[in-house]
């Protein structure tokens, strides 16, 4: 059932990025590693995340080989080989909002206006208040970049967006993680 979670939820992050936005990114990076000198990545093999259907960890690690590809680094397939290694996690959280909504009338303020309700000016109000409870899933994507000589994390960034339950294709579900991904790393390299 948990996968079936996940499948429908990886939308995430997704959703929103193939609609012009909507993910909330954050990065950060070890100013000390020179990234110019990096050329080569290998995409890490482990998967990115509790019980996420490998049709999605394939596509995640394709998005990430044509990202870093686009940004001019070579893939290749031994990690002694790379310069750095590239891997992602995937999470998902519950969440609740509540809004409250006010309605009704207060007789207050209307004993000025021509006379009426002048008998009512003071009187009792007639509200009432109403308070809801959305539940929603919020899905964070982590991508991190490790340097492979050093075997540290130089770069990490993460995307958030509530979930989406939408059905898609095949190539609409690697369309939308392509545009996350883009998304999630646009900084990267720092200082490009």
């Amino acid at each position: 059932m948990k996968a079936v979670q996940y499948a429908a939820g990886f939308a995430l992050v997704l959703a929103g990025a193939a609609c012009g936005g909507g993910i909330s990114v954050t990065s950060d990076w070890d100013p000390s590693f020179d990234f110019a000198q990096a050329e080569t990545f290998v995409v890490l093999g482990e998967t990115g995340g509790d019980d996420l259907p490998a049709l999605q960890d394939a596509r995640v690690k394709t998005a990430l080989s044509k990202i870093m590809e686009a940004k001019g680094f070579r893939e290749v397939t031994d990690t002694s080989m790379a310069d750095v290694a590239v891997g992602y996690q995937f999470t998902s959280d519950q969440r609740s909002s509540f809004q409250t909504v006010n309605t009704g009338w207060s007789s207050y303020g209307y004993g000025g206006y021509g006379g009426w309700y002048r008998y009512g000016a003071y009187g009792p109000s007639m509200t009432t208040s109403r308070t809801t409870e959305r539940r929603y899933e919020v899905g964070a994507l982590m991508i991190a970049i490790f340097d492979t000589e050093a075997r540290a994390m130089v770069y990490h960034s993460t995307g958030t967006k509530e979930l989406s339950r939408d059905q898609l294709s095949p190539d609409e579900w690697q369309q939308r993680i392509d545009y996350a991904v883009e998304d999630i790393m646009i900084d990267f390299p720092p200082g490009s």
